[in-house]
């Protein structure tokens, strides 16, 4: 009886071990301003992460995700994906709508070079690459 009452605990610590920690996930070097490379001019790209929020500035339709200039929340999985998320209430209809998307992401080997990937369901893949401001 002992032996199931021990195999019990090793598979619930196991079966109840929680994947929060991986999904909440913030690096440090992400932490800050980075503008894109692909239009390094005064309206170019522009990303700011601090605490568990993005400000997406210059936002446009051929930045998909980031069409537009606004606050995403995100986290990262140990796995180099960042999921940003915002969430847009409808008052009209008293409903609250999710809008997500997930990125891969890398780093230069000095984490002064930020790159993401956006696979859309229905196009290509996008690939920004940012530097550090």
């Amino acid at each position: 009886m002992k032996k199931i009452g021990l195999l019990f605990i090793l598979f619930a610590s196991v079966f109840f071990t929680s994947c929060l920690d991986d999904r909440h996930y913030y690096p440090e070097a992400l932490v800050g301003s980075w503008v894109s490379l692909s239009n390094a001019k005064d309206n170019a790209l522009s990303l700011t992460f601090y605490g568990d929020f993005v400000e997406v500035k210059n936002g446009s339709w051929d930045y998909r995700p980031f069409v537009a200039d606004e606050y995403w929340r995100y986290y990262m999985t140990r796995d180099s994906v960042l999921h940003i998320y915002r969430n847009e209430y409808d008052y009209s209809d008293d409903e609250c709508e999710t809008e997500s998307y997930q990125l891969d992401l890398s780093f230069s080997d000095s984490y002064n070079t930020l790159t993401l990937w956006y696979d859309p369901p229905f196009s290509s893949v996008r690939k920004y690459t940012f530097i550090r401001r």
